[in-house]
C-alpha cells in the first residue's frame, strides 16, 4: 500500500450495537417532524436498537461538472443560465429533503453534494451535518459548486452528532474524499458513521488504492460498531471494500423496482458484531438524480423468515 496524504483526523467510536428502521416509495405531501412524521413504510421495523442509514447521491455540482444529471441548455454564465442552474439546485435540495420524508433515517449519507444546499436541508430537517470537501485535484482546494453554493462535499446528516473520526482525501492531490462521525440516535449514544464516494474503475488505479485505504487504514481501524454508505462506483456481489468481521449489501441486492434501472453502485456496510439485518434494504427512485438511493435496517437482535437477507456481500 503506498502511503497518502490524508488529513485524517481519529477519533475511536466507543459504541454500543445499531438497527434500522424503513422505506417507501411514495412521498409524503408536507414536511414531516421526526416526531410525528408518518412514513410511507408500513412494515417498518420497530423494537429496541433500530436505526436506518440511507445513501443517495444527488449530483448537486452544477451543469458543466455533471451536465447528464444537471439539466441547463441555457448558454454558460448568461444571466438565463444562473437563473436555471439556482432552480436546478432547489429541486435537487426539496429532492433530499423528500428522501427523509419519507424514510425518517437515522443516518442520511449524501453523495456530490454542495455545502451550502446541504447546510439548507439540515437545518429544515432539523440534523447536524458532517462533511469532506471533494478536491478538484489542484493543491487541496475543494471542488467549487455552480452559482456560490460552496465547495463540493461528500456529507453525513444525523440528528445529533457526539464526535468527530477519520476524514480526508485518499490521494495527492486530493480528489476523492471520505467522512466518518460519532452519531447519537434515540437508541443508541454513539455509533460511528462514514460515508465516501469512489472514483470509477475507468481512472486508471485510484479505485483499487481507495478501496484498500477504506477497507485497511480507515473501517478496519475504528473500535466498536460502525456504519458505512456511500457510491463506492463497484458494482457486483463480491466487488467491494470491506474489512473482514464487517457484512454489506450493494443496491442490486434488492429489487424493488425494475432490476434494469438499478445502479449497482451505492454499498452499506455494517460491523457484523452486534448488528442484525433486519430487512434486505431498499432500493428506489430518487428525484432530480440519476442515481438510485438506497436505504438498509439493522438491529440488535436476530429477526425470524428473512431468508435470502442473511449473507454477506
Amino acid at each position: 500500500m503506498t502511503t497518502r496524504r490524508t488529513k485524517t483526523k481519529w477519533l475511536l467510536a466507543s459504541a454500543a450495537a445499531v438497527a434500522l428502521a424503513a422505506a417507501g416509495l411514495q412521498a409524503t405531501s408536507a414536511m414531516a417532524s421526526q416526531s410525528n412524521a408518518s412514513t410511507t413504510n408500513p412494515g417498518q421495523a420497530d423494537g429496541e436498537g433500530i436505526i436506518t442509514i440511507e445513501q443517495v447521491n444527488m449530483c448537486m455540482w452544477g451543469s458543466e461538472m455533471t451536465p447528464g444529471c444537471f439539466p441547463n441548455d441555457e448558454k454558460p454564465d448568461s444571466d438565463a443560465w444562473k437563473k436555471k442552474e439556482a432552480a436546478v439546485a432547489k429541486k435537487k435540495r426539496d429532492s433530499v429533503i423528500t428522501q427523509y420524508e419519507r424514510h425518517i433515517p437515522d443516518v442520511l449519507t449524501v453523495s456530490e453534494g454542495c455545502l451550502n444546499d446541504l447546510e439548507y436541508v439540515a437545518e429544515e430537517i432539523g440534523y447536524d451535518l458532517k462533511y469532506e470537501d471533494t478536491g478538484d485535484g489542484t493543491d487541496y482546494k475543494p471542488r467549487q459548486c455552480s452559482v456560490d453554493r460552496g465547495p463540493a462535499v461528500n456529507a453525513i446528516l444525523a440528528k445529533k452528532f457526539t464526535g468527530d473520526g477519520p476524514k480526508g482525501y485518499y490521494e495527492d492531490p486530493g480528489y476523492r474524499s471520505y467522512v466518518c462521525a460519532e452519531v447519537s440516535t434515540d437508541e443508541w449514544e454513539a455509533v460511528t458513521a462514514c460515508t465516501t464516494h469512489l472514483s470509477l474503475a475507468s481512472q486508471g488505479d485510484s479505485q483499487d488504492i481507495e478501496c484498500e485505504m477504506l477497507r485497511d487504514e480507515i473501517l478496519g481501524k475504528i473500535d466498536g460498531y460502525v456504519l458505512l454508505a456511500g457510491d463506492l462506483n463497484k458494482k457486483g456481489k463480491d466487488n467491494h471494500c470491506m474489512p473482514s468481521g464487517y457484512h454489506g449489501m450493494t443496491n442490486t441486492e434488492r429489487n424493488d423496482e425494475d432490476s434494469t434501472v438499478l445502479s449497482g453502485l451505492e454499498h452499506i456496510y455494517y460491523t457484523a458484531n452486534g448488528f442484525w439485518r433486519q430487512s434486505c434494504g431498499w432500493s428506489y427512485t430518487v428525484e432530480d438524480t440519476d442515481h438510485k438511493g438506497f436505504l438498509l435496517e439493522l438491529g440488535t437482535s436476530k429477526p425470524d423468515g428473512r431468508g435470502d437477507c442473511w449473507r454477506s456481500l
